[in-house]
């Protein structure tokens, strides 16, 4: 079973990752998915989306909006719910679902995109889940700098957080649900310009592990 939690620490890169995407639709300018894009937008640097194909669904056009703005998108199964309560059959045709749904979403703005990395959703895998994805193509990750905000913490220890355990090669995991979205904002407002200071450098995970 290989997991990934971070990538070479011989280079100061970062890799920002945005589970539970999208959470709203581009009809919602100024807030949720939109302000979170326009956010990165302003600050220059990329993120790898982990998309939940019935919100896909929900918001269409949003996955083709992060590929041309220069993101990547992975695999976060078809609903919010936890990965490990299922067997392989319905594991498999969640991930199944979720691909086809960001493809498609994808060919209707005439683009494509490949599709390498998954997280399991609920951020717990099981040896036989990183193998059933693992034959579909996708590479398990996970990451080295969570500050558990899909619990709620205050905003502020959620910035202290990321700027504190930054590392070489670091997977950032922040959150997209509706919930969570305005202080992942706040989050990458406060810290990024830090950390650049730092001289760290944003990149996706496609970049980070050297596949793209």
């Amino acid at each position: 079973m290989q997991l990934i939690f971070h990538g070479p620490s011989d280079s100061r890169m970062l890799a920002l990752t945005v589970d539970d995407f999208p959470s709203s639709g581009a009809d919602q300018a100024g807030s949720g998915t939109m302000a979170l894009l326009d956010l990165l937008r302003e600050l220059a640097i990329p993120a790898t989306f982990f998309a939940i194909g019935e919100l896909v669904r929900k918001h269409p056009g949003m996955a083709a909006r992060a590929v041309e703005r220069g993101h990547e998108l992975g695999n976060h199964m078809w609903r919010d719910q936890w990965s490990l309560t299922l067997g392989r059959e319905d594991f498999l045709q969640q991930l199944d679902a979720t691909s086809v749904a960001i493809n498609e979403d994808l060919a209707a703005a005439g683009q494509t995109a490949p599709l390498r990395w998954f997280r399991p959703s609920g951020g717990w895998p099981h040896p036989p889940m990183v193998e059933w994805a693992q034959s579909r193509g996708y590479r398990t990750v996970l990451g080295s700098i969570w500050p558990l905000d899909s619990y709620g913490p205050p905003e502020q220890a959620q910035r202290w957080f990321v700027e504190r355990f930054a590392h070489p090669g670091g997977i950032v995991v922040l959150h997209d649900t509706i919930a969570a979205n305005p202080a992942t904002r706040h989050t990458l407002q406060a810290v990024v310009p830090k950390l650049q200071k730092k001289q760290f450098t944003f990149v996706t995970l496609s970049h980070l592990l050297g596949q793209g």
